[in-house]
């Protein structure tokens, strides 16, 4: 629990000083930073592992759709919601830690639902986009073809 919500502090306070267009970036260098780090837990390398996965999904897609070019203000949004999508999953999670776990799947299908219903690409390939989602151990089921901006506002709205 005290790592959940220190992990959830650092997600936090990590965009204070980084501008608008270094977001994307700082997400994906301190995704890196832990999955190289020895030390690291499980469930850091874990989540680290999804951020730093899907974003480069993200960025490799959108190049290929977009003849090698994209918007570094698009990669940034992305970015930022992707982050504050998993910080959100995780907050509701840890507070619903004494509920039944009936409320923890409601929670968890709630955050699936919103990844799922906001792709971001006509990408067919389910085999790579849903990779985390058919990982029964996976702590961050979700699609790497999501629109992460629509869905967090999605998650944020409800």
């Amino acid at each position: 629990m005290k790592k959940l919500i220190l992990v959830t502090l650092l997600g936090l306070t990590s965009f204070c000083t980084i501008t608008a267009q270094d977001v994307f970036n700082q997400v994906v260098k301190n995704a890196k930073t832990v999955l190289d780090d020895p030390k690291a837990d499980d469930f850091m390398i874990s989540v680290s592992q999804f951020k730093y996965t899907a974003l480069q999904y993200l960025c490799n897609t959108a190049m290929k759709q977009n003849d090698g070019s994209v918007e570094g203000n698009f990669l940034d949004i992305q970015a930022y919601s992707l982050n504050h999508f998993i910080i959100s999953y995780f907050s509701e999670l840890a507070k619903a830690q004494n509920a039944s776990n009936s409320t923890q799947k409601d929670i968890m299908k709630k955050y699936w639902r919103a990844s799922t219903e906001n792709p971001l690409f006509e990408d067919q390939d389910k085999e790579t986009t849903d990779v985390f989602m058919d990982d029964p151990d996976c702590i961050t089921p979700f699609s790497l073809n999501t629109d992460w901006e629509k869905a967090d506002n999605a998650i944020t709205e409800k």
